[in-house]
């Protein structure tokens, strides 16, 4: 009995009863041999047979009406065969033997497609579960770190890196050495739904990230997501995944290594070997299979892409947008003050974006806190100030006379800090909008005699029209001060 449980796969119990029923039967031996021999009924008998049938269409229709129990939140096989022993009384399964055909009424075995592919069509993309490491040599501290595996499913051609993460520039630079190592781009690259290749994943569409799009464009490929929960997809690289395991993962940590580096050449060395093995009962290799499939990969790029990264800001009220990477601020035109755009950066350049149009183009600062500054994106009073200095000021006074020339750059040589002068200057030169231009560079001359130079001075002069009398440089008393009864005279004090 214990053999032929083994031989068949069921429980001894089972085995004795059916010995049973059929000593209790009378069968002759010689009836077992022939074929016509229908031994369901003398064995199972009528009555146990009907209970069978009966208890398994109890459980089929209980299956079928739980069927979609199982998106509810709480639910278990558990749970759900507790309730099915209430519904069934006293005629139920066992509990395995109850697990066993939930899953063929739920779940039937279905038969798999073997998919002929073609040179130079698709490069599938996935990460192993497990991980390697290496060691800081500072700390002593293991560092785990994700491995990338790739694979060309037309020569099997397998490509694996290791990495620090799963990030999106990491994983979008895996993907960048895998094309390098395979010296080409397919036309497409399929990939899981991981939050560094999917924004949003869909049954039918994805929303693809945007810099594995660039990247796809700069490659001339395409970028291909699987359904969502179904690993039969990529069933190809989750068999390279195994192999790596077994091939390389096995041999790589024998050894110790300090950097990630020193990880990766290991890899490599023993990613070669496998290539070059011999596949099972074959007389060629990954290697030689992808000889063929090399020819039709489309030619890499003259060079290597630049990861870009996407960011959305506001304009701030003093026309500047934050990159939160750098921690700096560049320019906007003015007229995008309070509006939403979109930040599109590397290492190099950074472009703002309005409504899908570039509005503004910077090149990227790696110091921190800077404003990074165009001054055509400035109003017109912003971009004057911006300009603000002695010469500035000393160009623009000199358009309105010599003289005003002569008094502004005074004034300004007489402040330690030049920019407290120029709000006098400023007020100096609004004058000629209230007076006449030459009138205010005649008050300037007369003041320039003073030793101190103010706008109030300049103010004065021409509030009480002291430009209007005549004033020479060598002039006496009576041709400064008007001659009236009042004035008593040079001779008076003798």
């Amino acid at each position: 009995m214990r053999k032929i449980s083994k031989l068949l796969g069921i429980d001894r119990r089972t085995v004795k009863s059916y010995v049973e029923r059929y000593k209790a039967s009378g069968i002759d031996p010689s009836e077992l041999i022939k074929p016509e021999t229908d031994l369901r009924v003398p064995l199972c008998l009528d009555q146990p047979h009907k209970e069978l049938d009966s208890r398994y269409e109890i459980l089929k229709n209980y299956a079928e009406q739980q069927r979609n129990s199982r998106r509810r939140p709480g639910f278990t096989i558990d749970n759900l065969y507790r309730d099915y022993r209430v519904l069934s009384g006293e005629s139920y399964y066992s509990r395995a033997h109850f697990y066993r055909l939930i899953k063929q009424i739920w779940d039937p075995p279905q038969g798999s497609l073997r998919i002929n592919h073609k040179y130079g069509e698709k490069l599938y993309v996935d990460y192993t579960g497990k991980k390697l490491s290496y060691i800081d040599k500072a700390t002593g501290e293991q560092i785990w770190v994700e491995v990338l595996v790739t694979i060309l499913p037309a020569s099997q051609y397998i490509y694996m890196e290791a990495m620090p993460s799963q990030r999106q520039e990491d994983f979008i630079h895996g993907i960048m050495n895998a094309l390098e190592y395979v010296g080409g781009s397919p036309k497409g690259i399929v990939t899981d739904n991981l939050k560094s290749a999917v924004t949003k994943a869909g049954k039918y569409q994805s929303v693809i990230n945007k810099s594995l799009q660039g990247m796809a464009l700069h490659y001339e490929t395409t970028i291909d997501p699987t359904r969502t929960y179904r690993p039969k997809d990529k069933a190809l690289v989750e068999g390279a995944v195994k192999i790596c395991y077994n091939s390389i993962f096995y041999e790589v940590q024998k050894h110790s290594y300090f950097s990630l580096r020193d990880l990766n050449v290991s890899i490599l060395e023993q990613l070669n070997k496998l290539n070059d093995r011999p596949l099972t009962n074959t007389d060629y290799s990954r290697s030689d299979q992808y000889k063929h499939e090399k020819s039709h990969l489309h030619p890499l790029p003259s060079q290597r892409y630049e990861v870009k990264q996407y960011r959305k800001a506001k304009v701030q009220k003093m026309g500047y947008v934050l990159c939160s990477t750098y921690k700096n601020y560049y320019s906007v035109p003015y007229r995008y003050i309070g509006k939403q755009v979109e930040l599109r950066y590397d290492s190099r350049s950074l472009e703002i974006y309005y409504k899908n149009g570039r509005i503004a183009v910077h090149t990227t600062s790696q110091a921190k806190g800077q404003y990074v500054t165009q001054t055509d994106h400035l109003s017109s009073n912003n971009q004057a100030y911006t300009q603000w200095s002695p010469d500035y000021f000393s160009q623009i006074a000199a358009s309105y006379g010599a003289n005003l020339q002569c008094y502004v750059d005074g004034l300004i040589d007489q402040r330690p800090y030049p920019e407290q002068a120029y709000k006098q200057v400023q007020g100096i030169l609004s004058l000629v909008k209230q007076y006449t231009a030459t009138r205010v560079d005649k008050a300037c001359y007369m003041a320039s005699q003073h030793p101190h130079r103010s706008y109030k001075m300049i103010k004065e002069i021409l509030l009480n029209n002291q430009d209007k009398q005549a004033l020479k440089l060598q002039g006496t008393i009576e041709e400064i001060i008007p001659i009236h009864d009042n004035v008593r005279g040079q001779d008076y004090y003798q």
